[in-house]
């Protein structure tokens, strides 16, 4: 009896020699690059206290699963620009127009103090034009018994820019080249 107990002893301690040496060589492996996914084994390796332990060695832990690789997602849609003028600084600065201040200039000599020019906000909701919100102002010869329209206009609320809207075309158009084509400096009167 005393034969079969040593024989059974070397027979655990060669199935853990045996599991530790190819849990070693897996591991050794698994960290040589490749040109696939690399695995990495991981597994409790604990020597066994005696040998009436070795029955209860636990079998090695299954390779580890390889991570997935992050989805590459589609950048968001380009936002609006963030306002950074105000409705009231946007009338501020259509008022502050040389054309506009000489307009104003000429509807008070013309009616002898009676008219007045003056912004009248045309549509309260922003108008979104090319990925931008614009504040909607006329330039109005106010009276008091009308206001009467001299010229649209499209102030942008997150930059400097001021468009034209051109009644004839039916486009918004930028300072300058309304300045080039409707020559608005010469204007004396609303039919001009």
């Amino acid at each position: 009896m005393e034969l079969s107990k040593q024989s059974s002893r070397k027979l655990v301690i060669a199935g853990v020699a045996t599991t530790v040496v190819a849990l070693g060589l897996a591991a050794w492996f698994s960290r040589a690059p490749s040109v696939e996914t690399q695995v990495t084994v991981k597994a409790p390796v604990t020597p066994p206290a005696s040998a009436s332990s070795s029955a209860s060695v636990k079998k090695p832990a299954p390779a580890a699963v390889p991570q997935r690789q992050p989805e590459i997602k589609d950048p968001p849609p380009p936002t609006e620009p963030p306002a950074i003028r105000t409705k009231e600084q946007g009338a501020a600065a259509l008022m502050a127009l040389p054309e506009l201040q000489t307009w104003s200039a000429a509807i008070e000599k013309n009616s002898g103090g009676k008219a007045h020019g003056g912004l009248l906000e045309y549509d309260p909701t922003p108008r979104k034009l090319n990925g931008k919100s614009y504040w909607q102002f006329s330039f109005v010869e106010n009276s008091t018994e009308a206001a009467l329209r001299w010229e649209s206009f499209l102030v942008s609320s997150s930059d400097e820019e001021i468009l034209v809207e051109d009644a004839s075309s039916d486009e918004a158009i930028s300072l300058g080249r309304w300045r080039r084509e409707k020559h608005p400096g010469k204007r004396t009167a609303v039919d001009n």
